[in-house]
């Protein structure tokens, strides 16, 4: 797949996060085809994602802010 997504800045709300993982699920499906969050370029850690870090892949396209329904992850406003 392509990473044409233009490139955004997220701004990251590690209180809000749930653990669902759907931004890792989804990232991972976008860029190595498996719903594998252990191949995704986000990586959250703890019980309600205590921590939230990108990897050195990430591009920055924004698709895990995109599905973050917990507001989470934003996509900065005129970013």
């Amino acid at each position: 797949m392509s990473d044409n997504k233009s490139v955004v800045e997220i701004v990251v709300n590690p209180e809000k996060c749930m653990g669902c993982l759907m931004c890792a699920l989804r990232c991972s499906l976008r860029y190595s085809g498996v719903f594998n969050p252990l191949k995704a370029r986000i990586r959250i850690k703890g019980l309600n994602g205590n921590e939230i870090r990108f990897t050195e892949e990430c591009n920055n396209c924004g698709l895990c802010a995109d599905y973050c329904i917990y507001g989470a992850l934003v996509v900065k406003e005129g970013g």
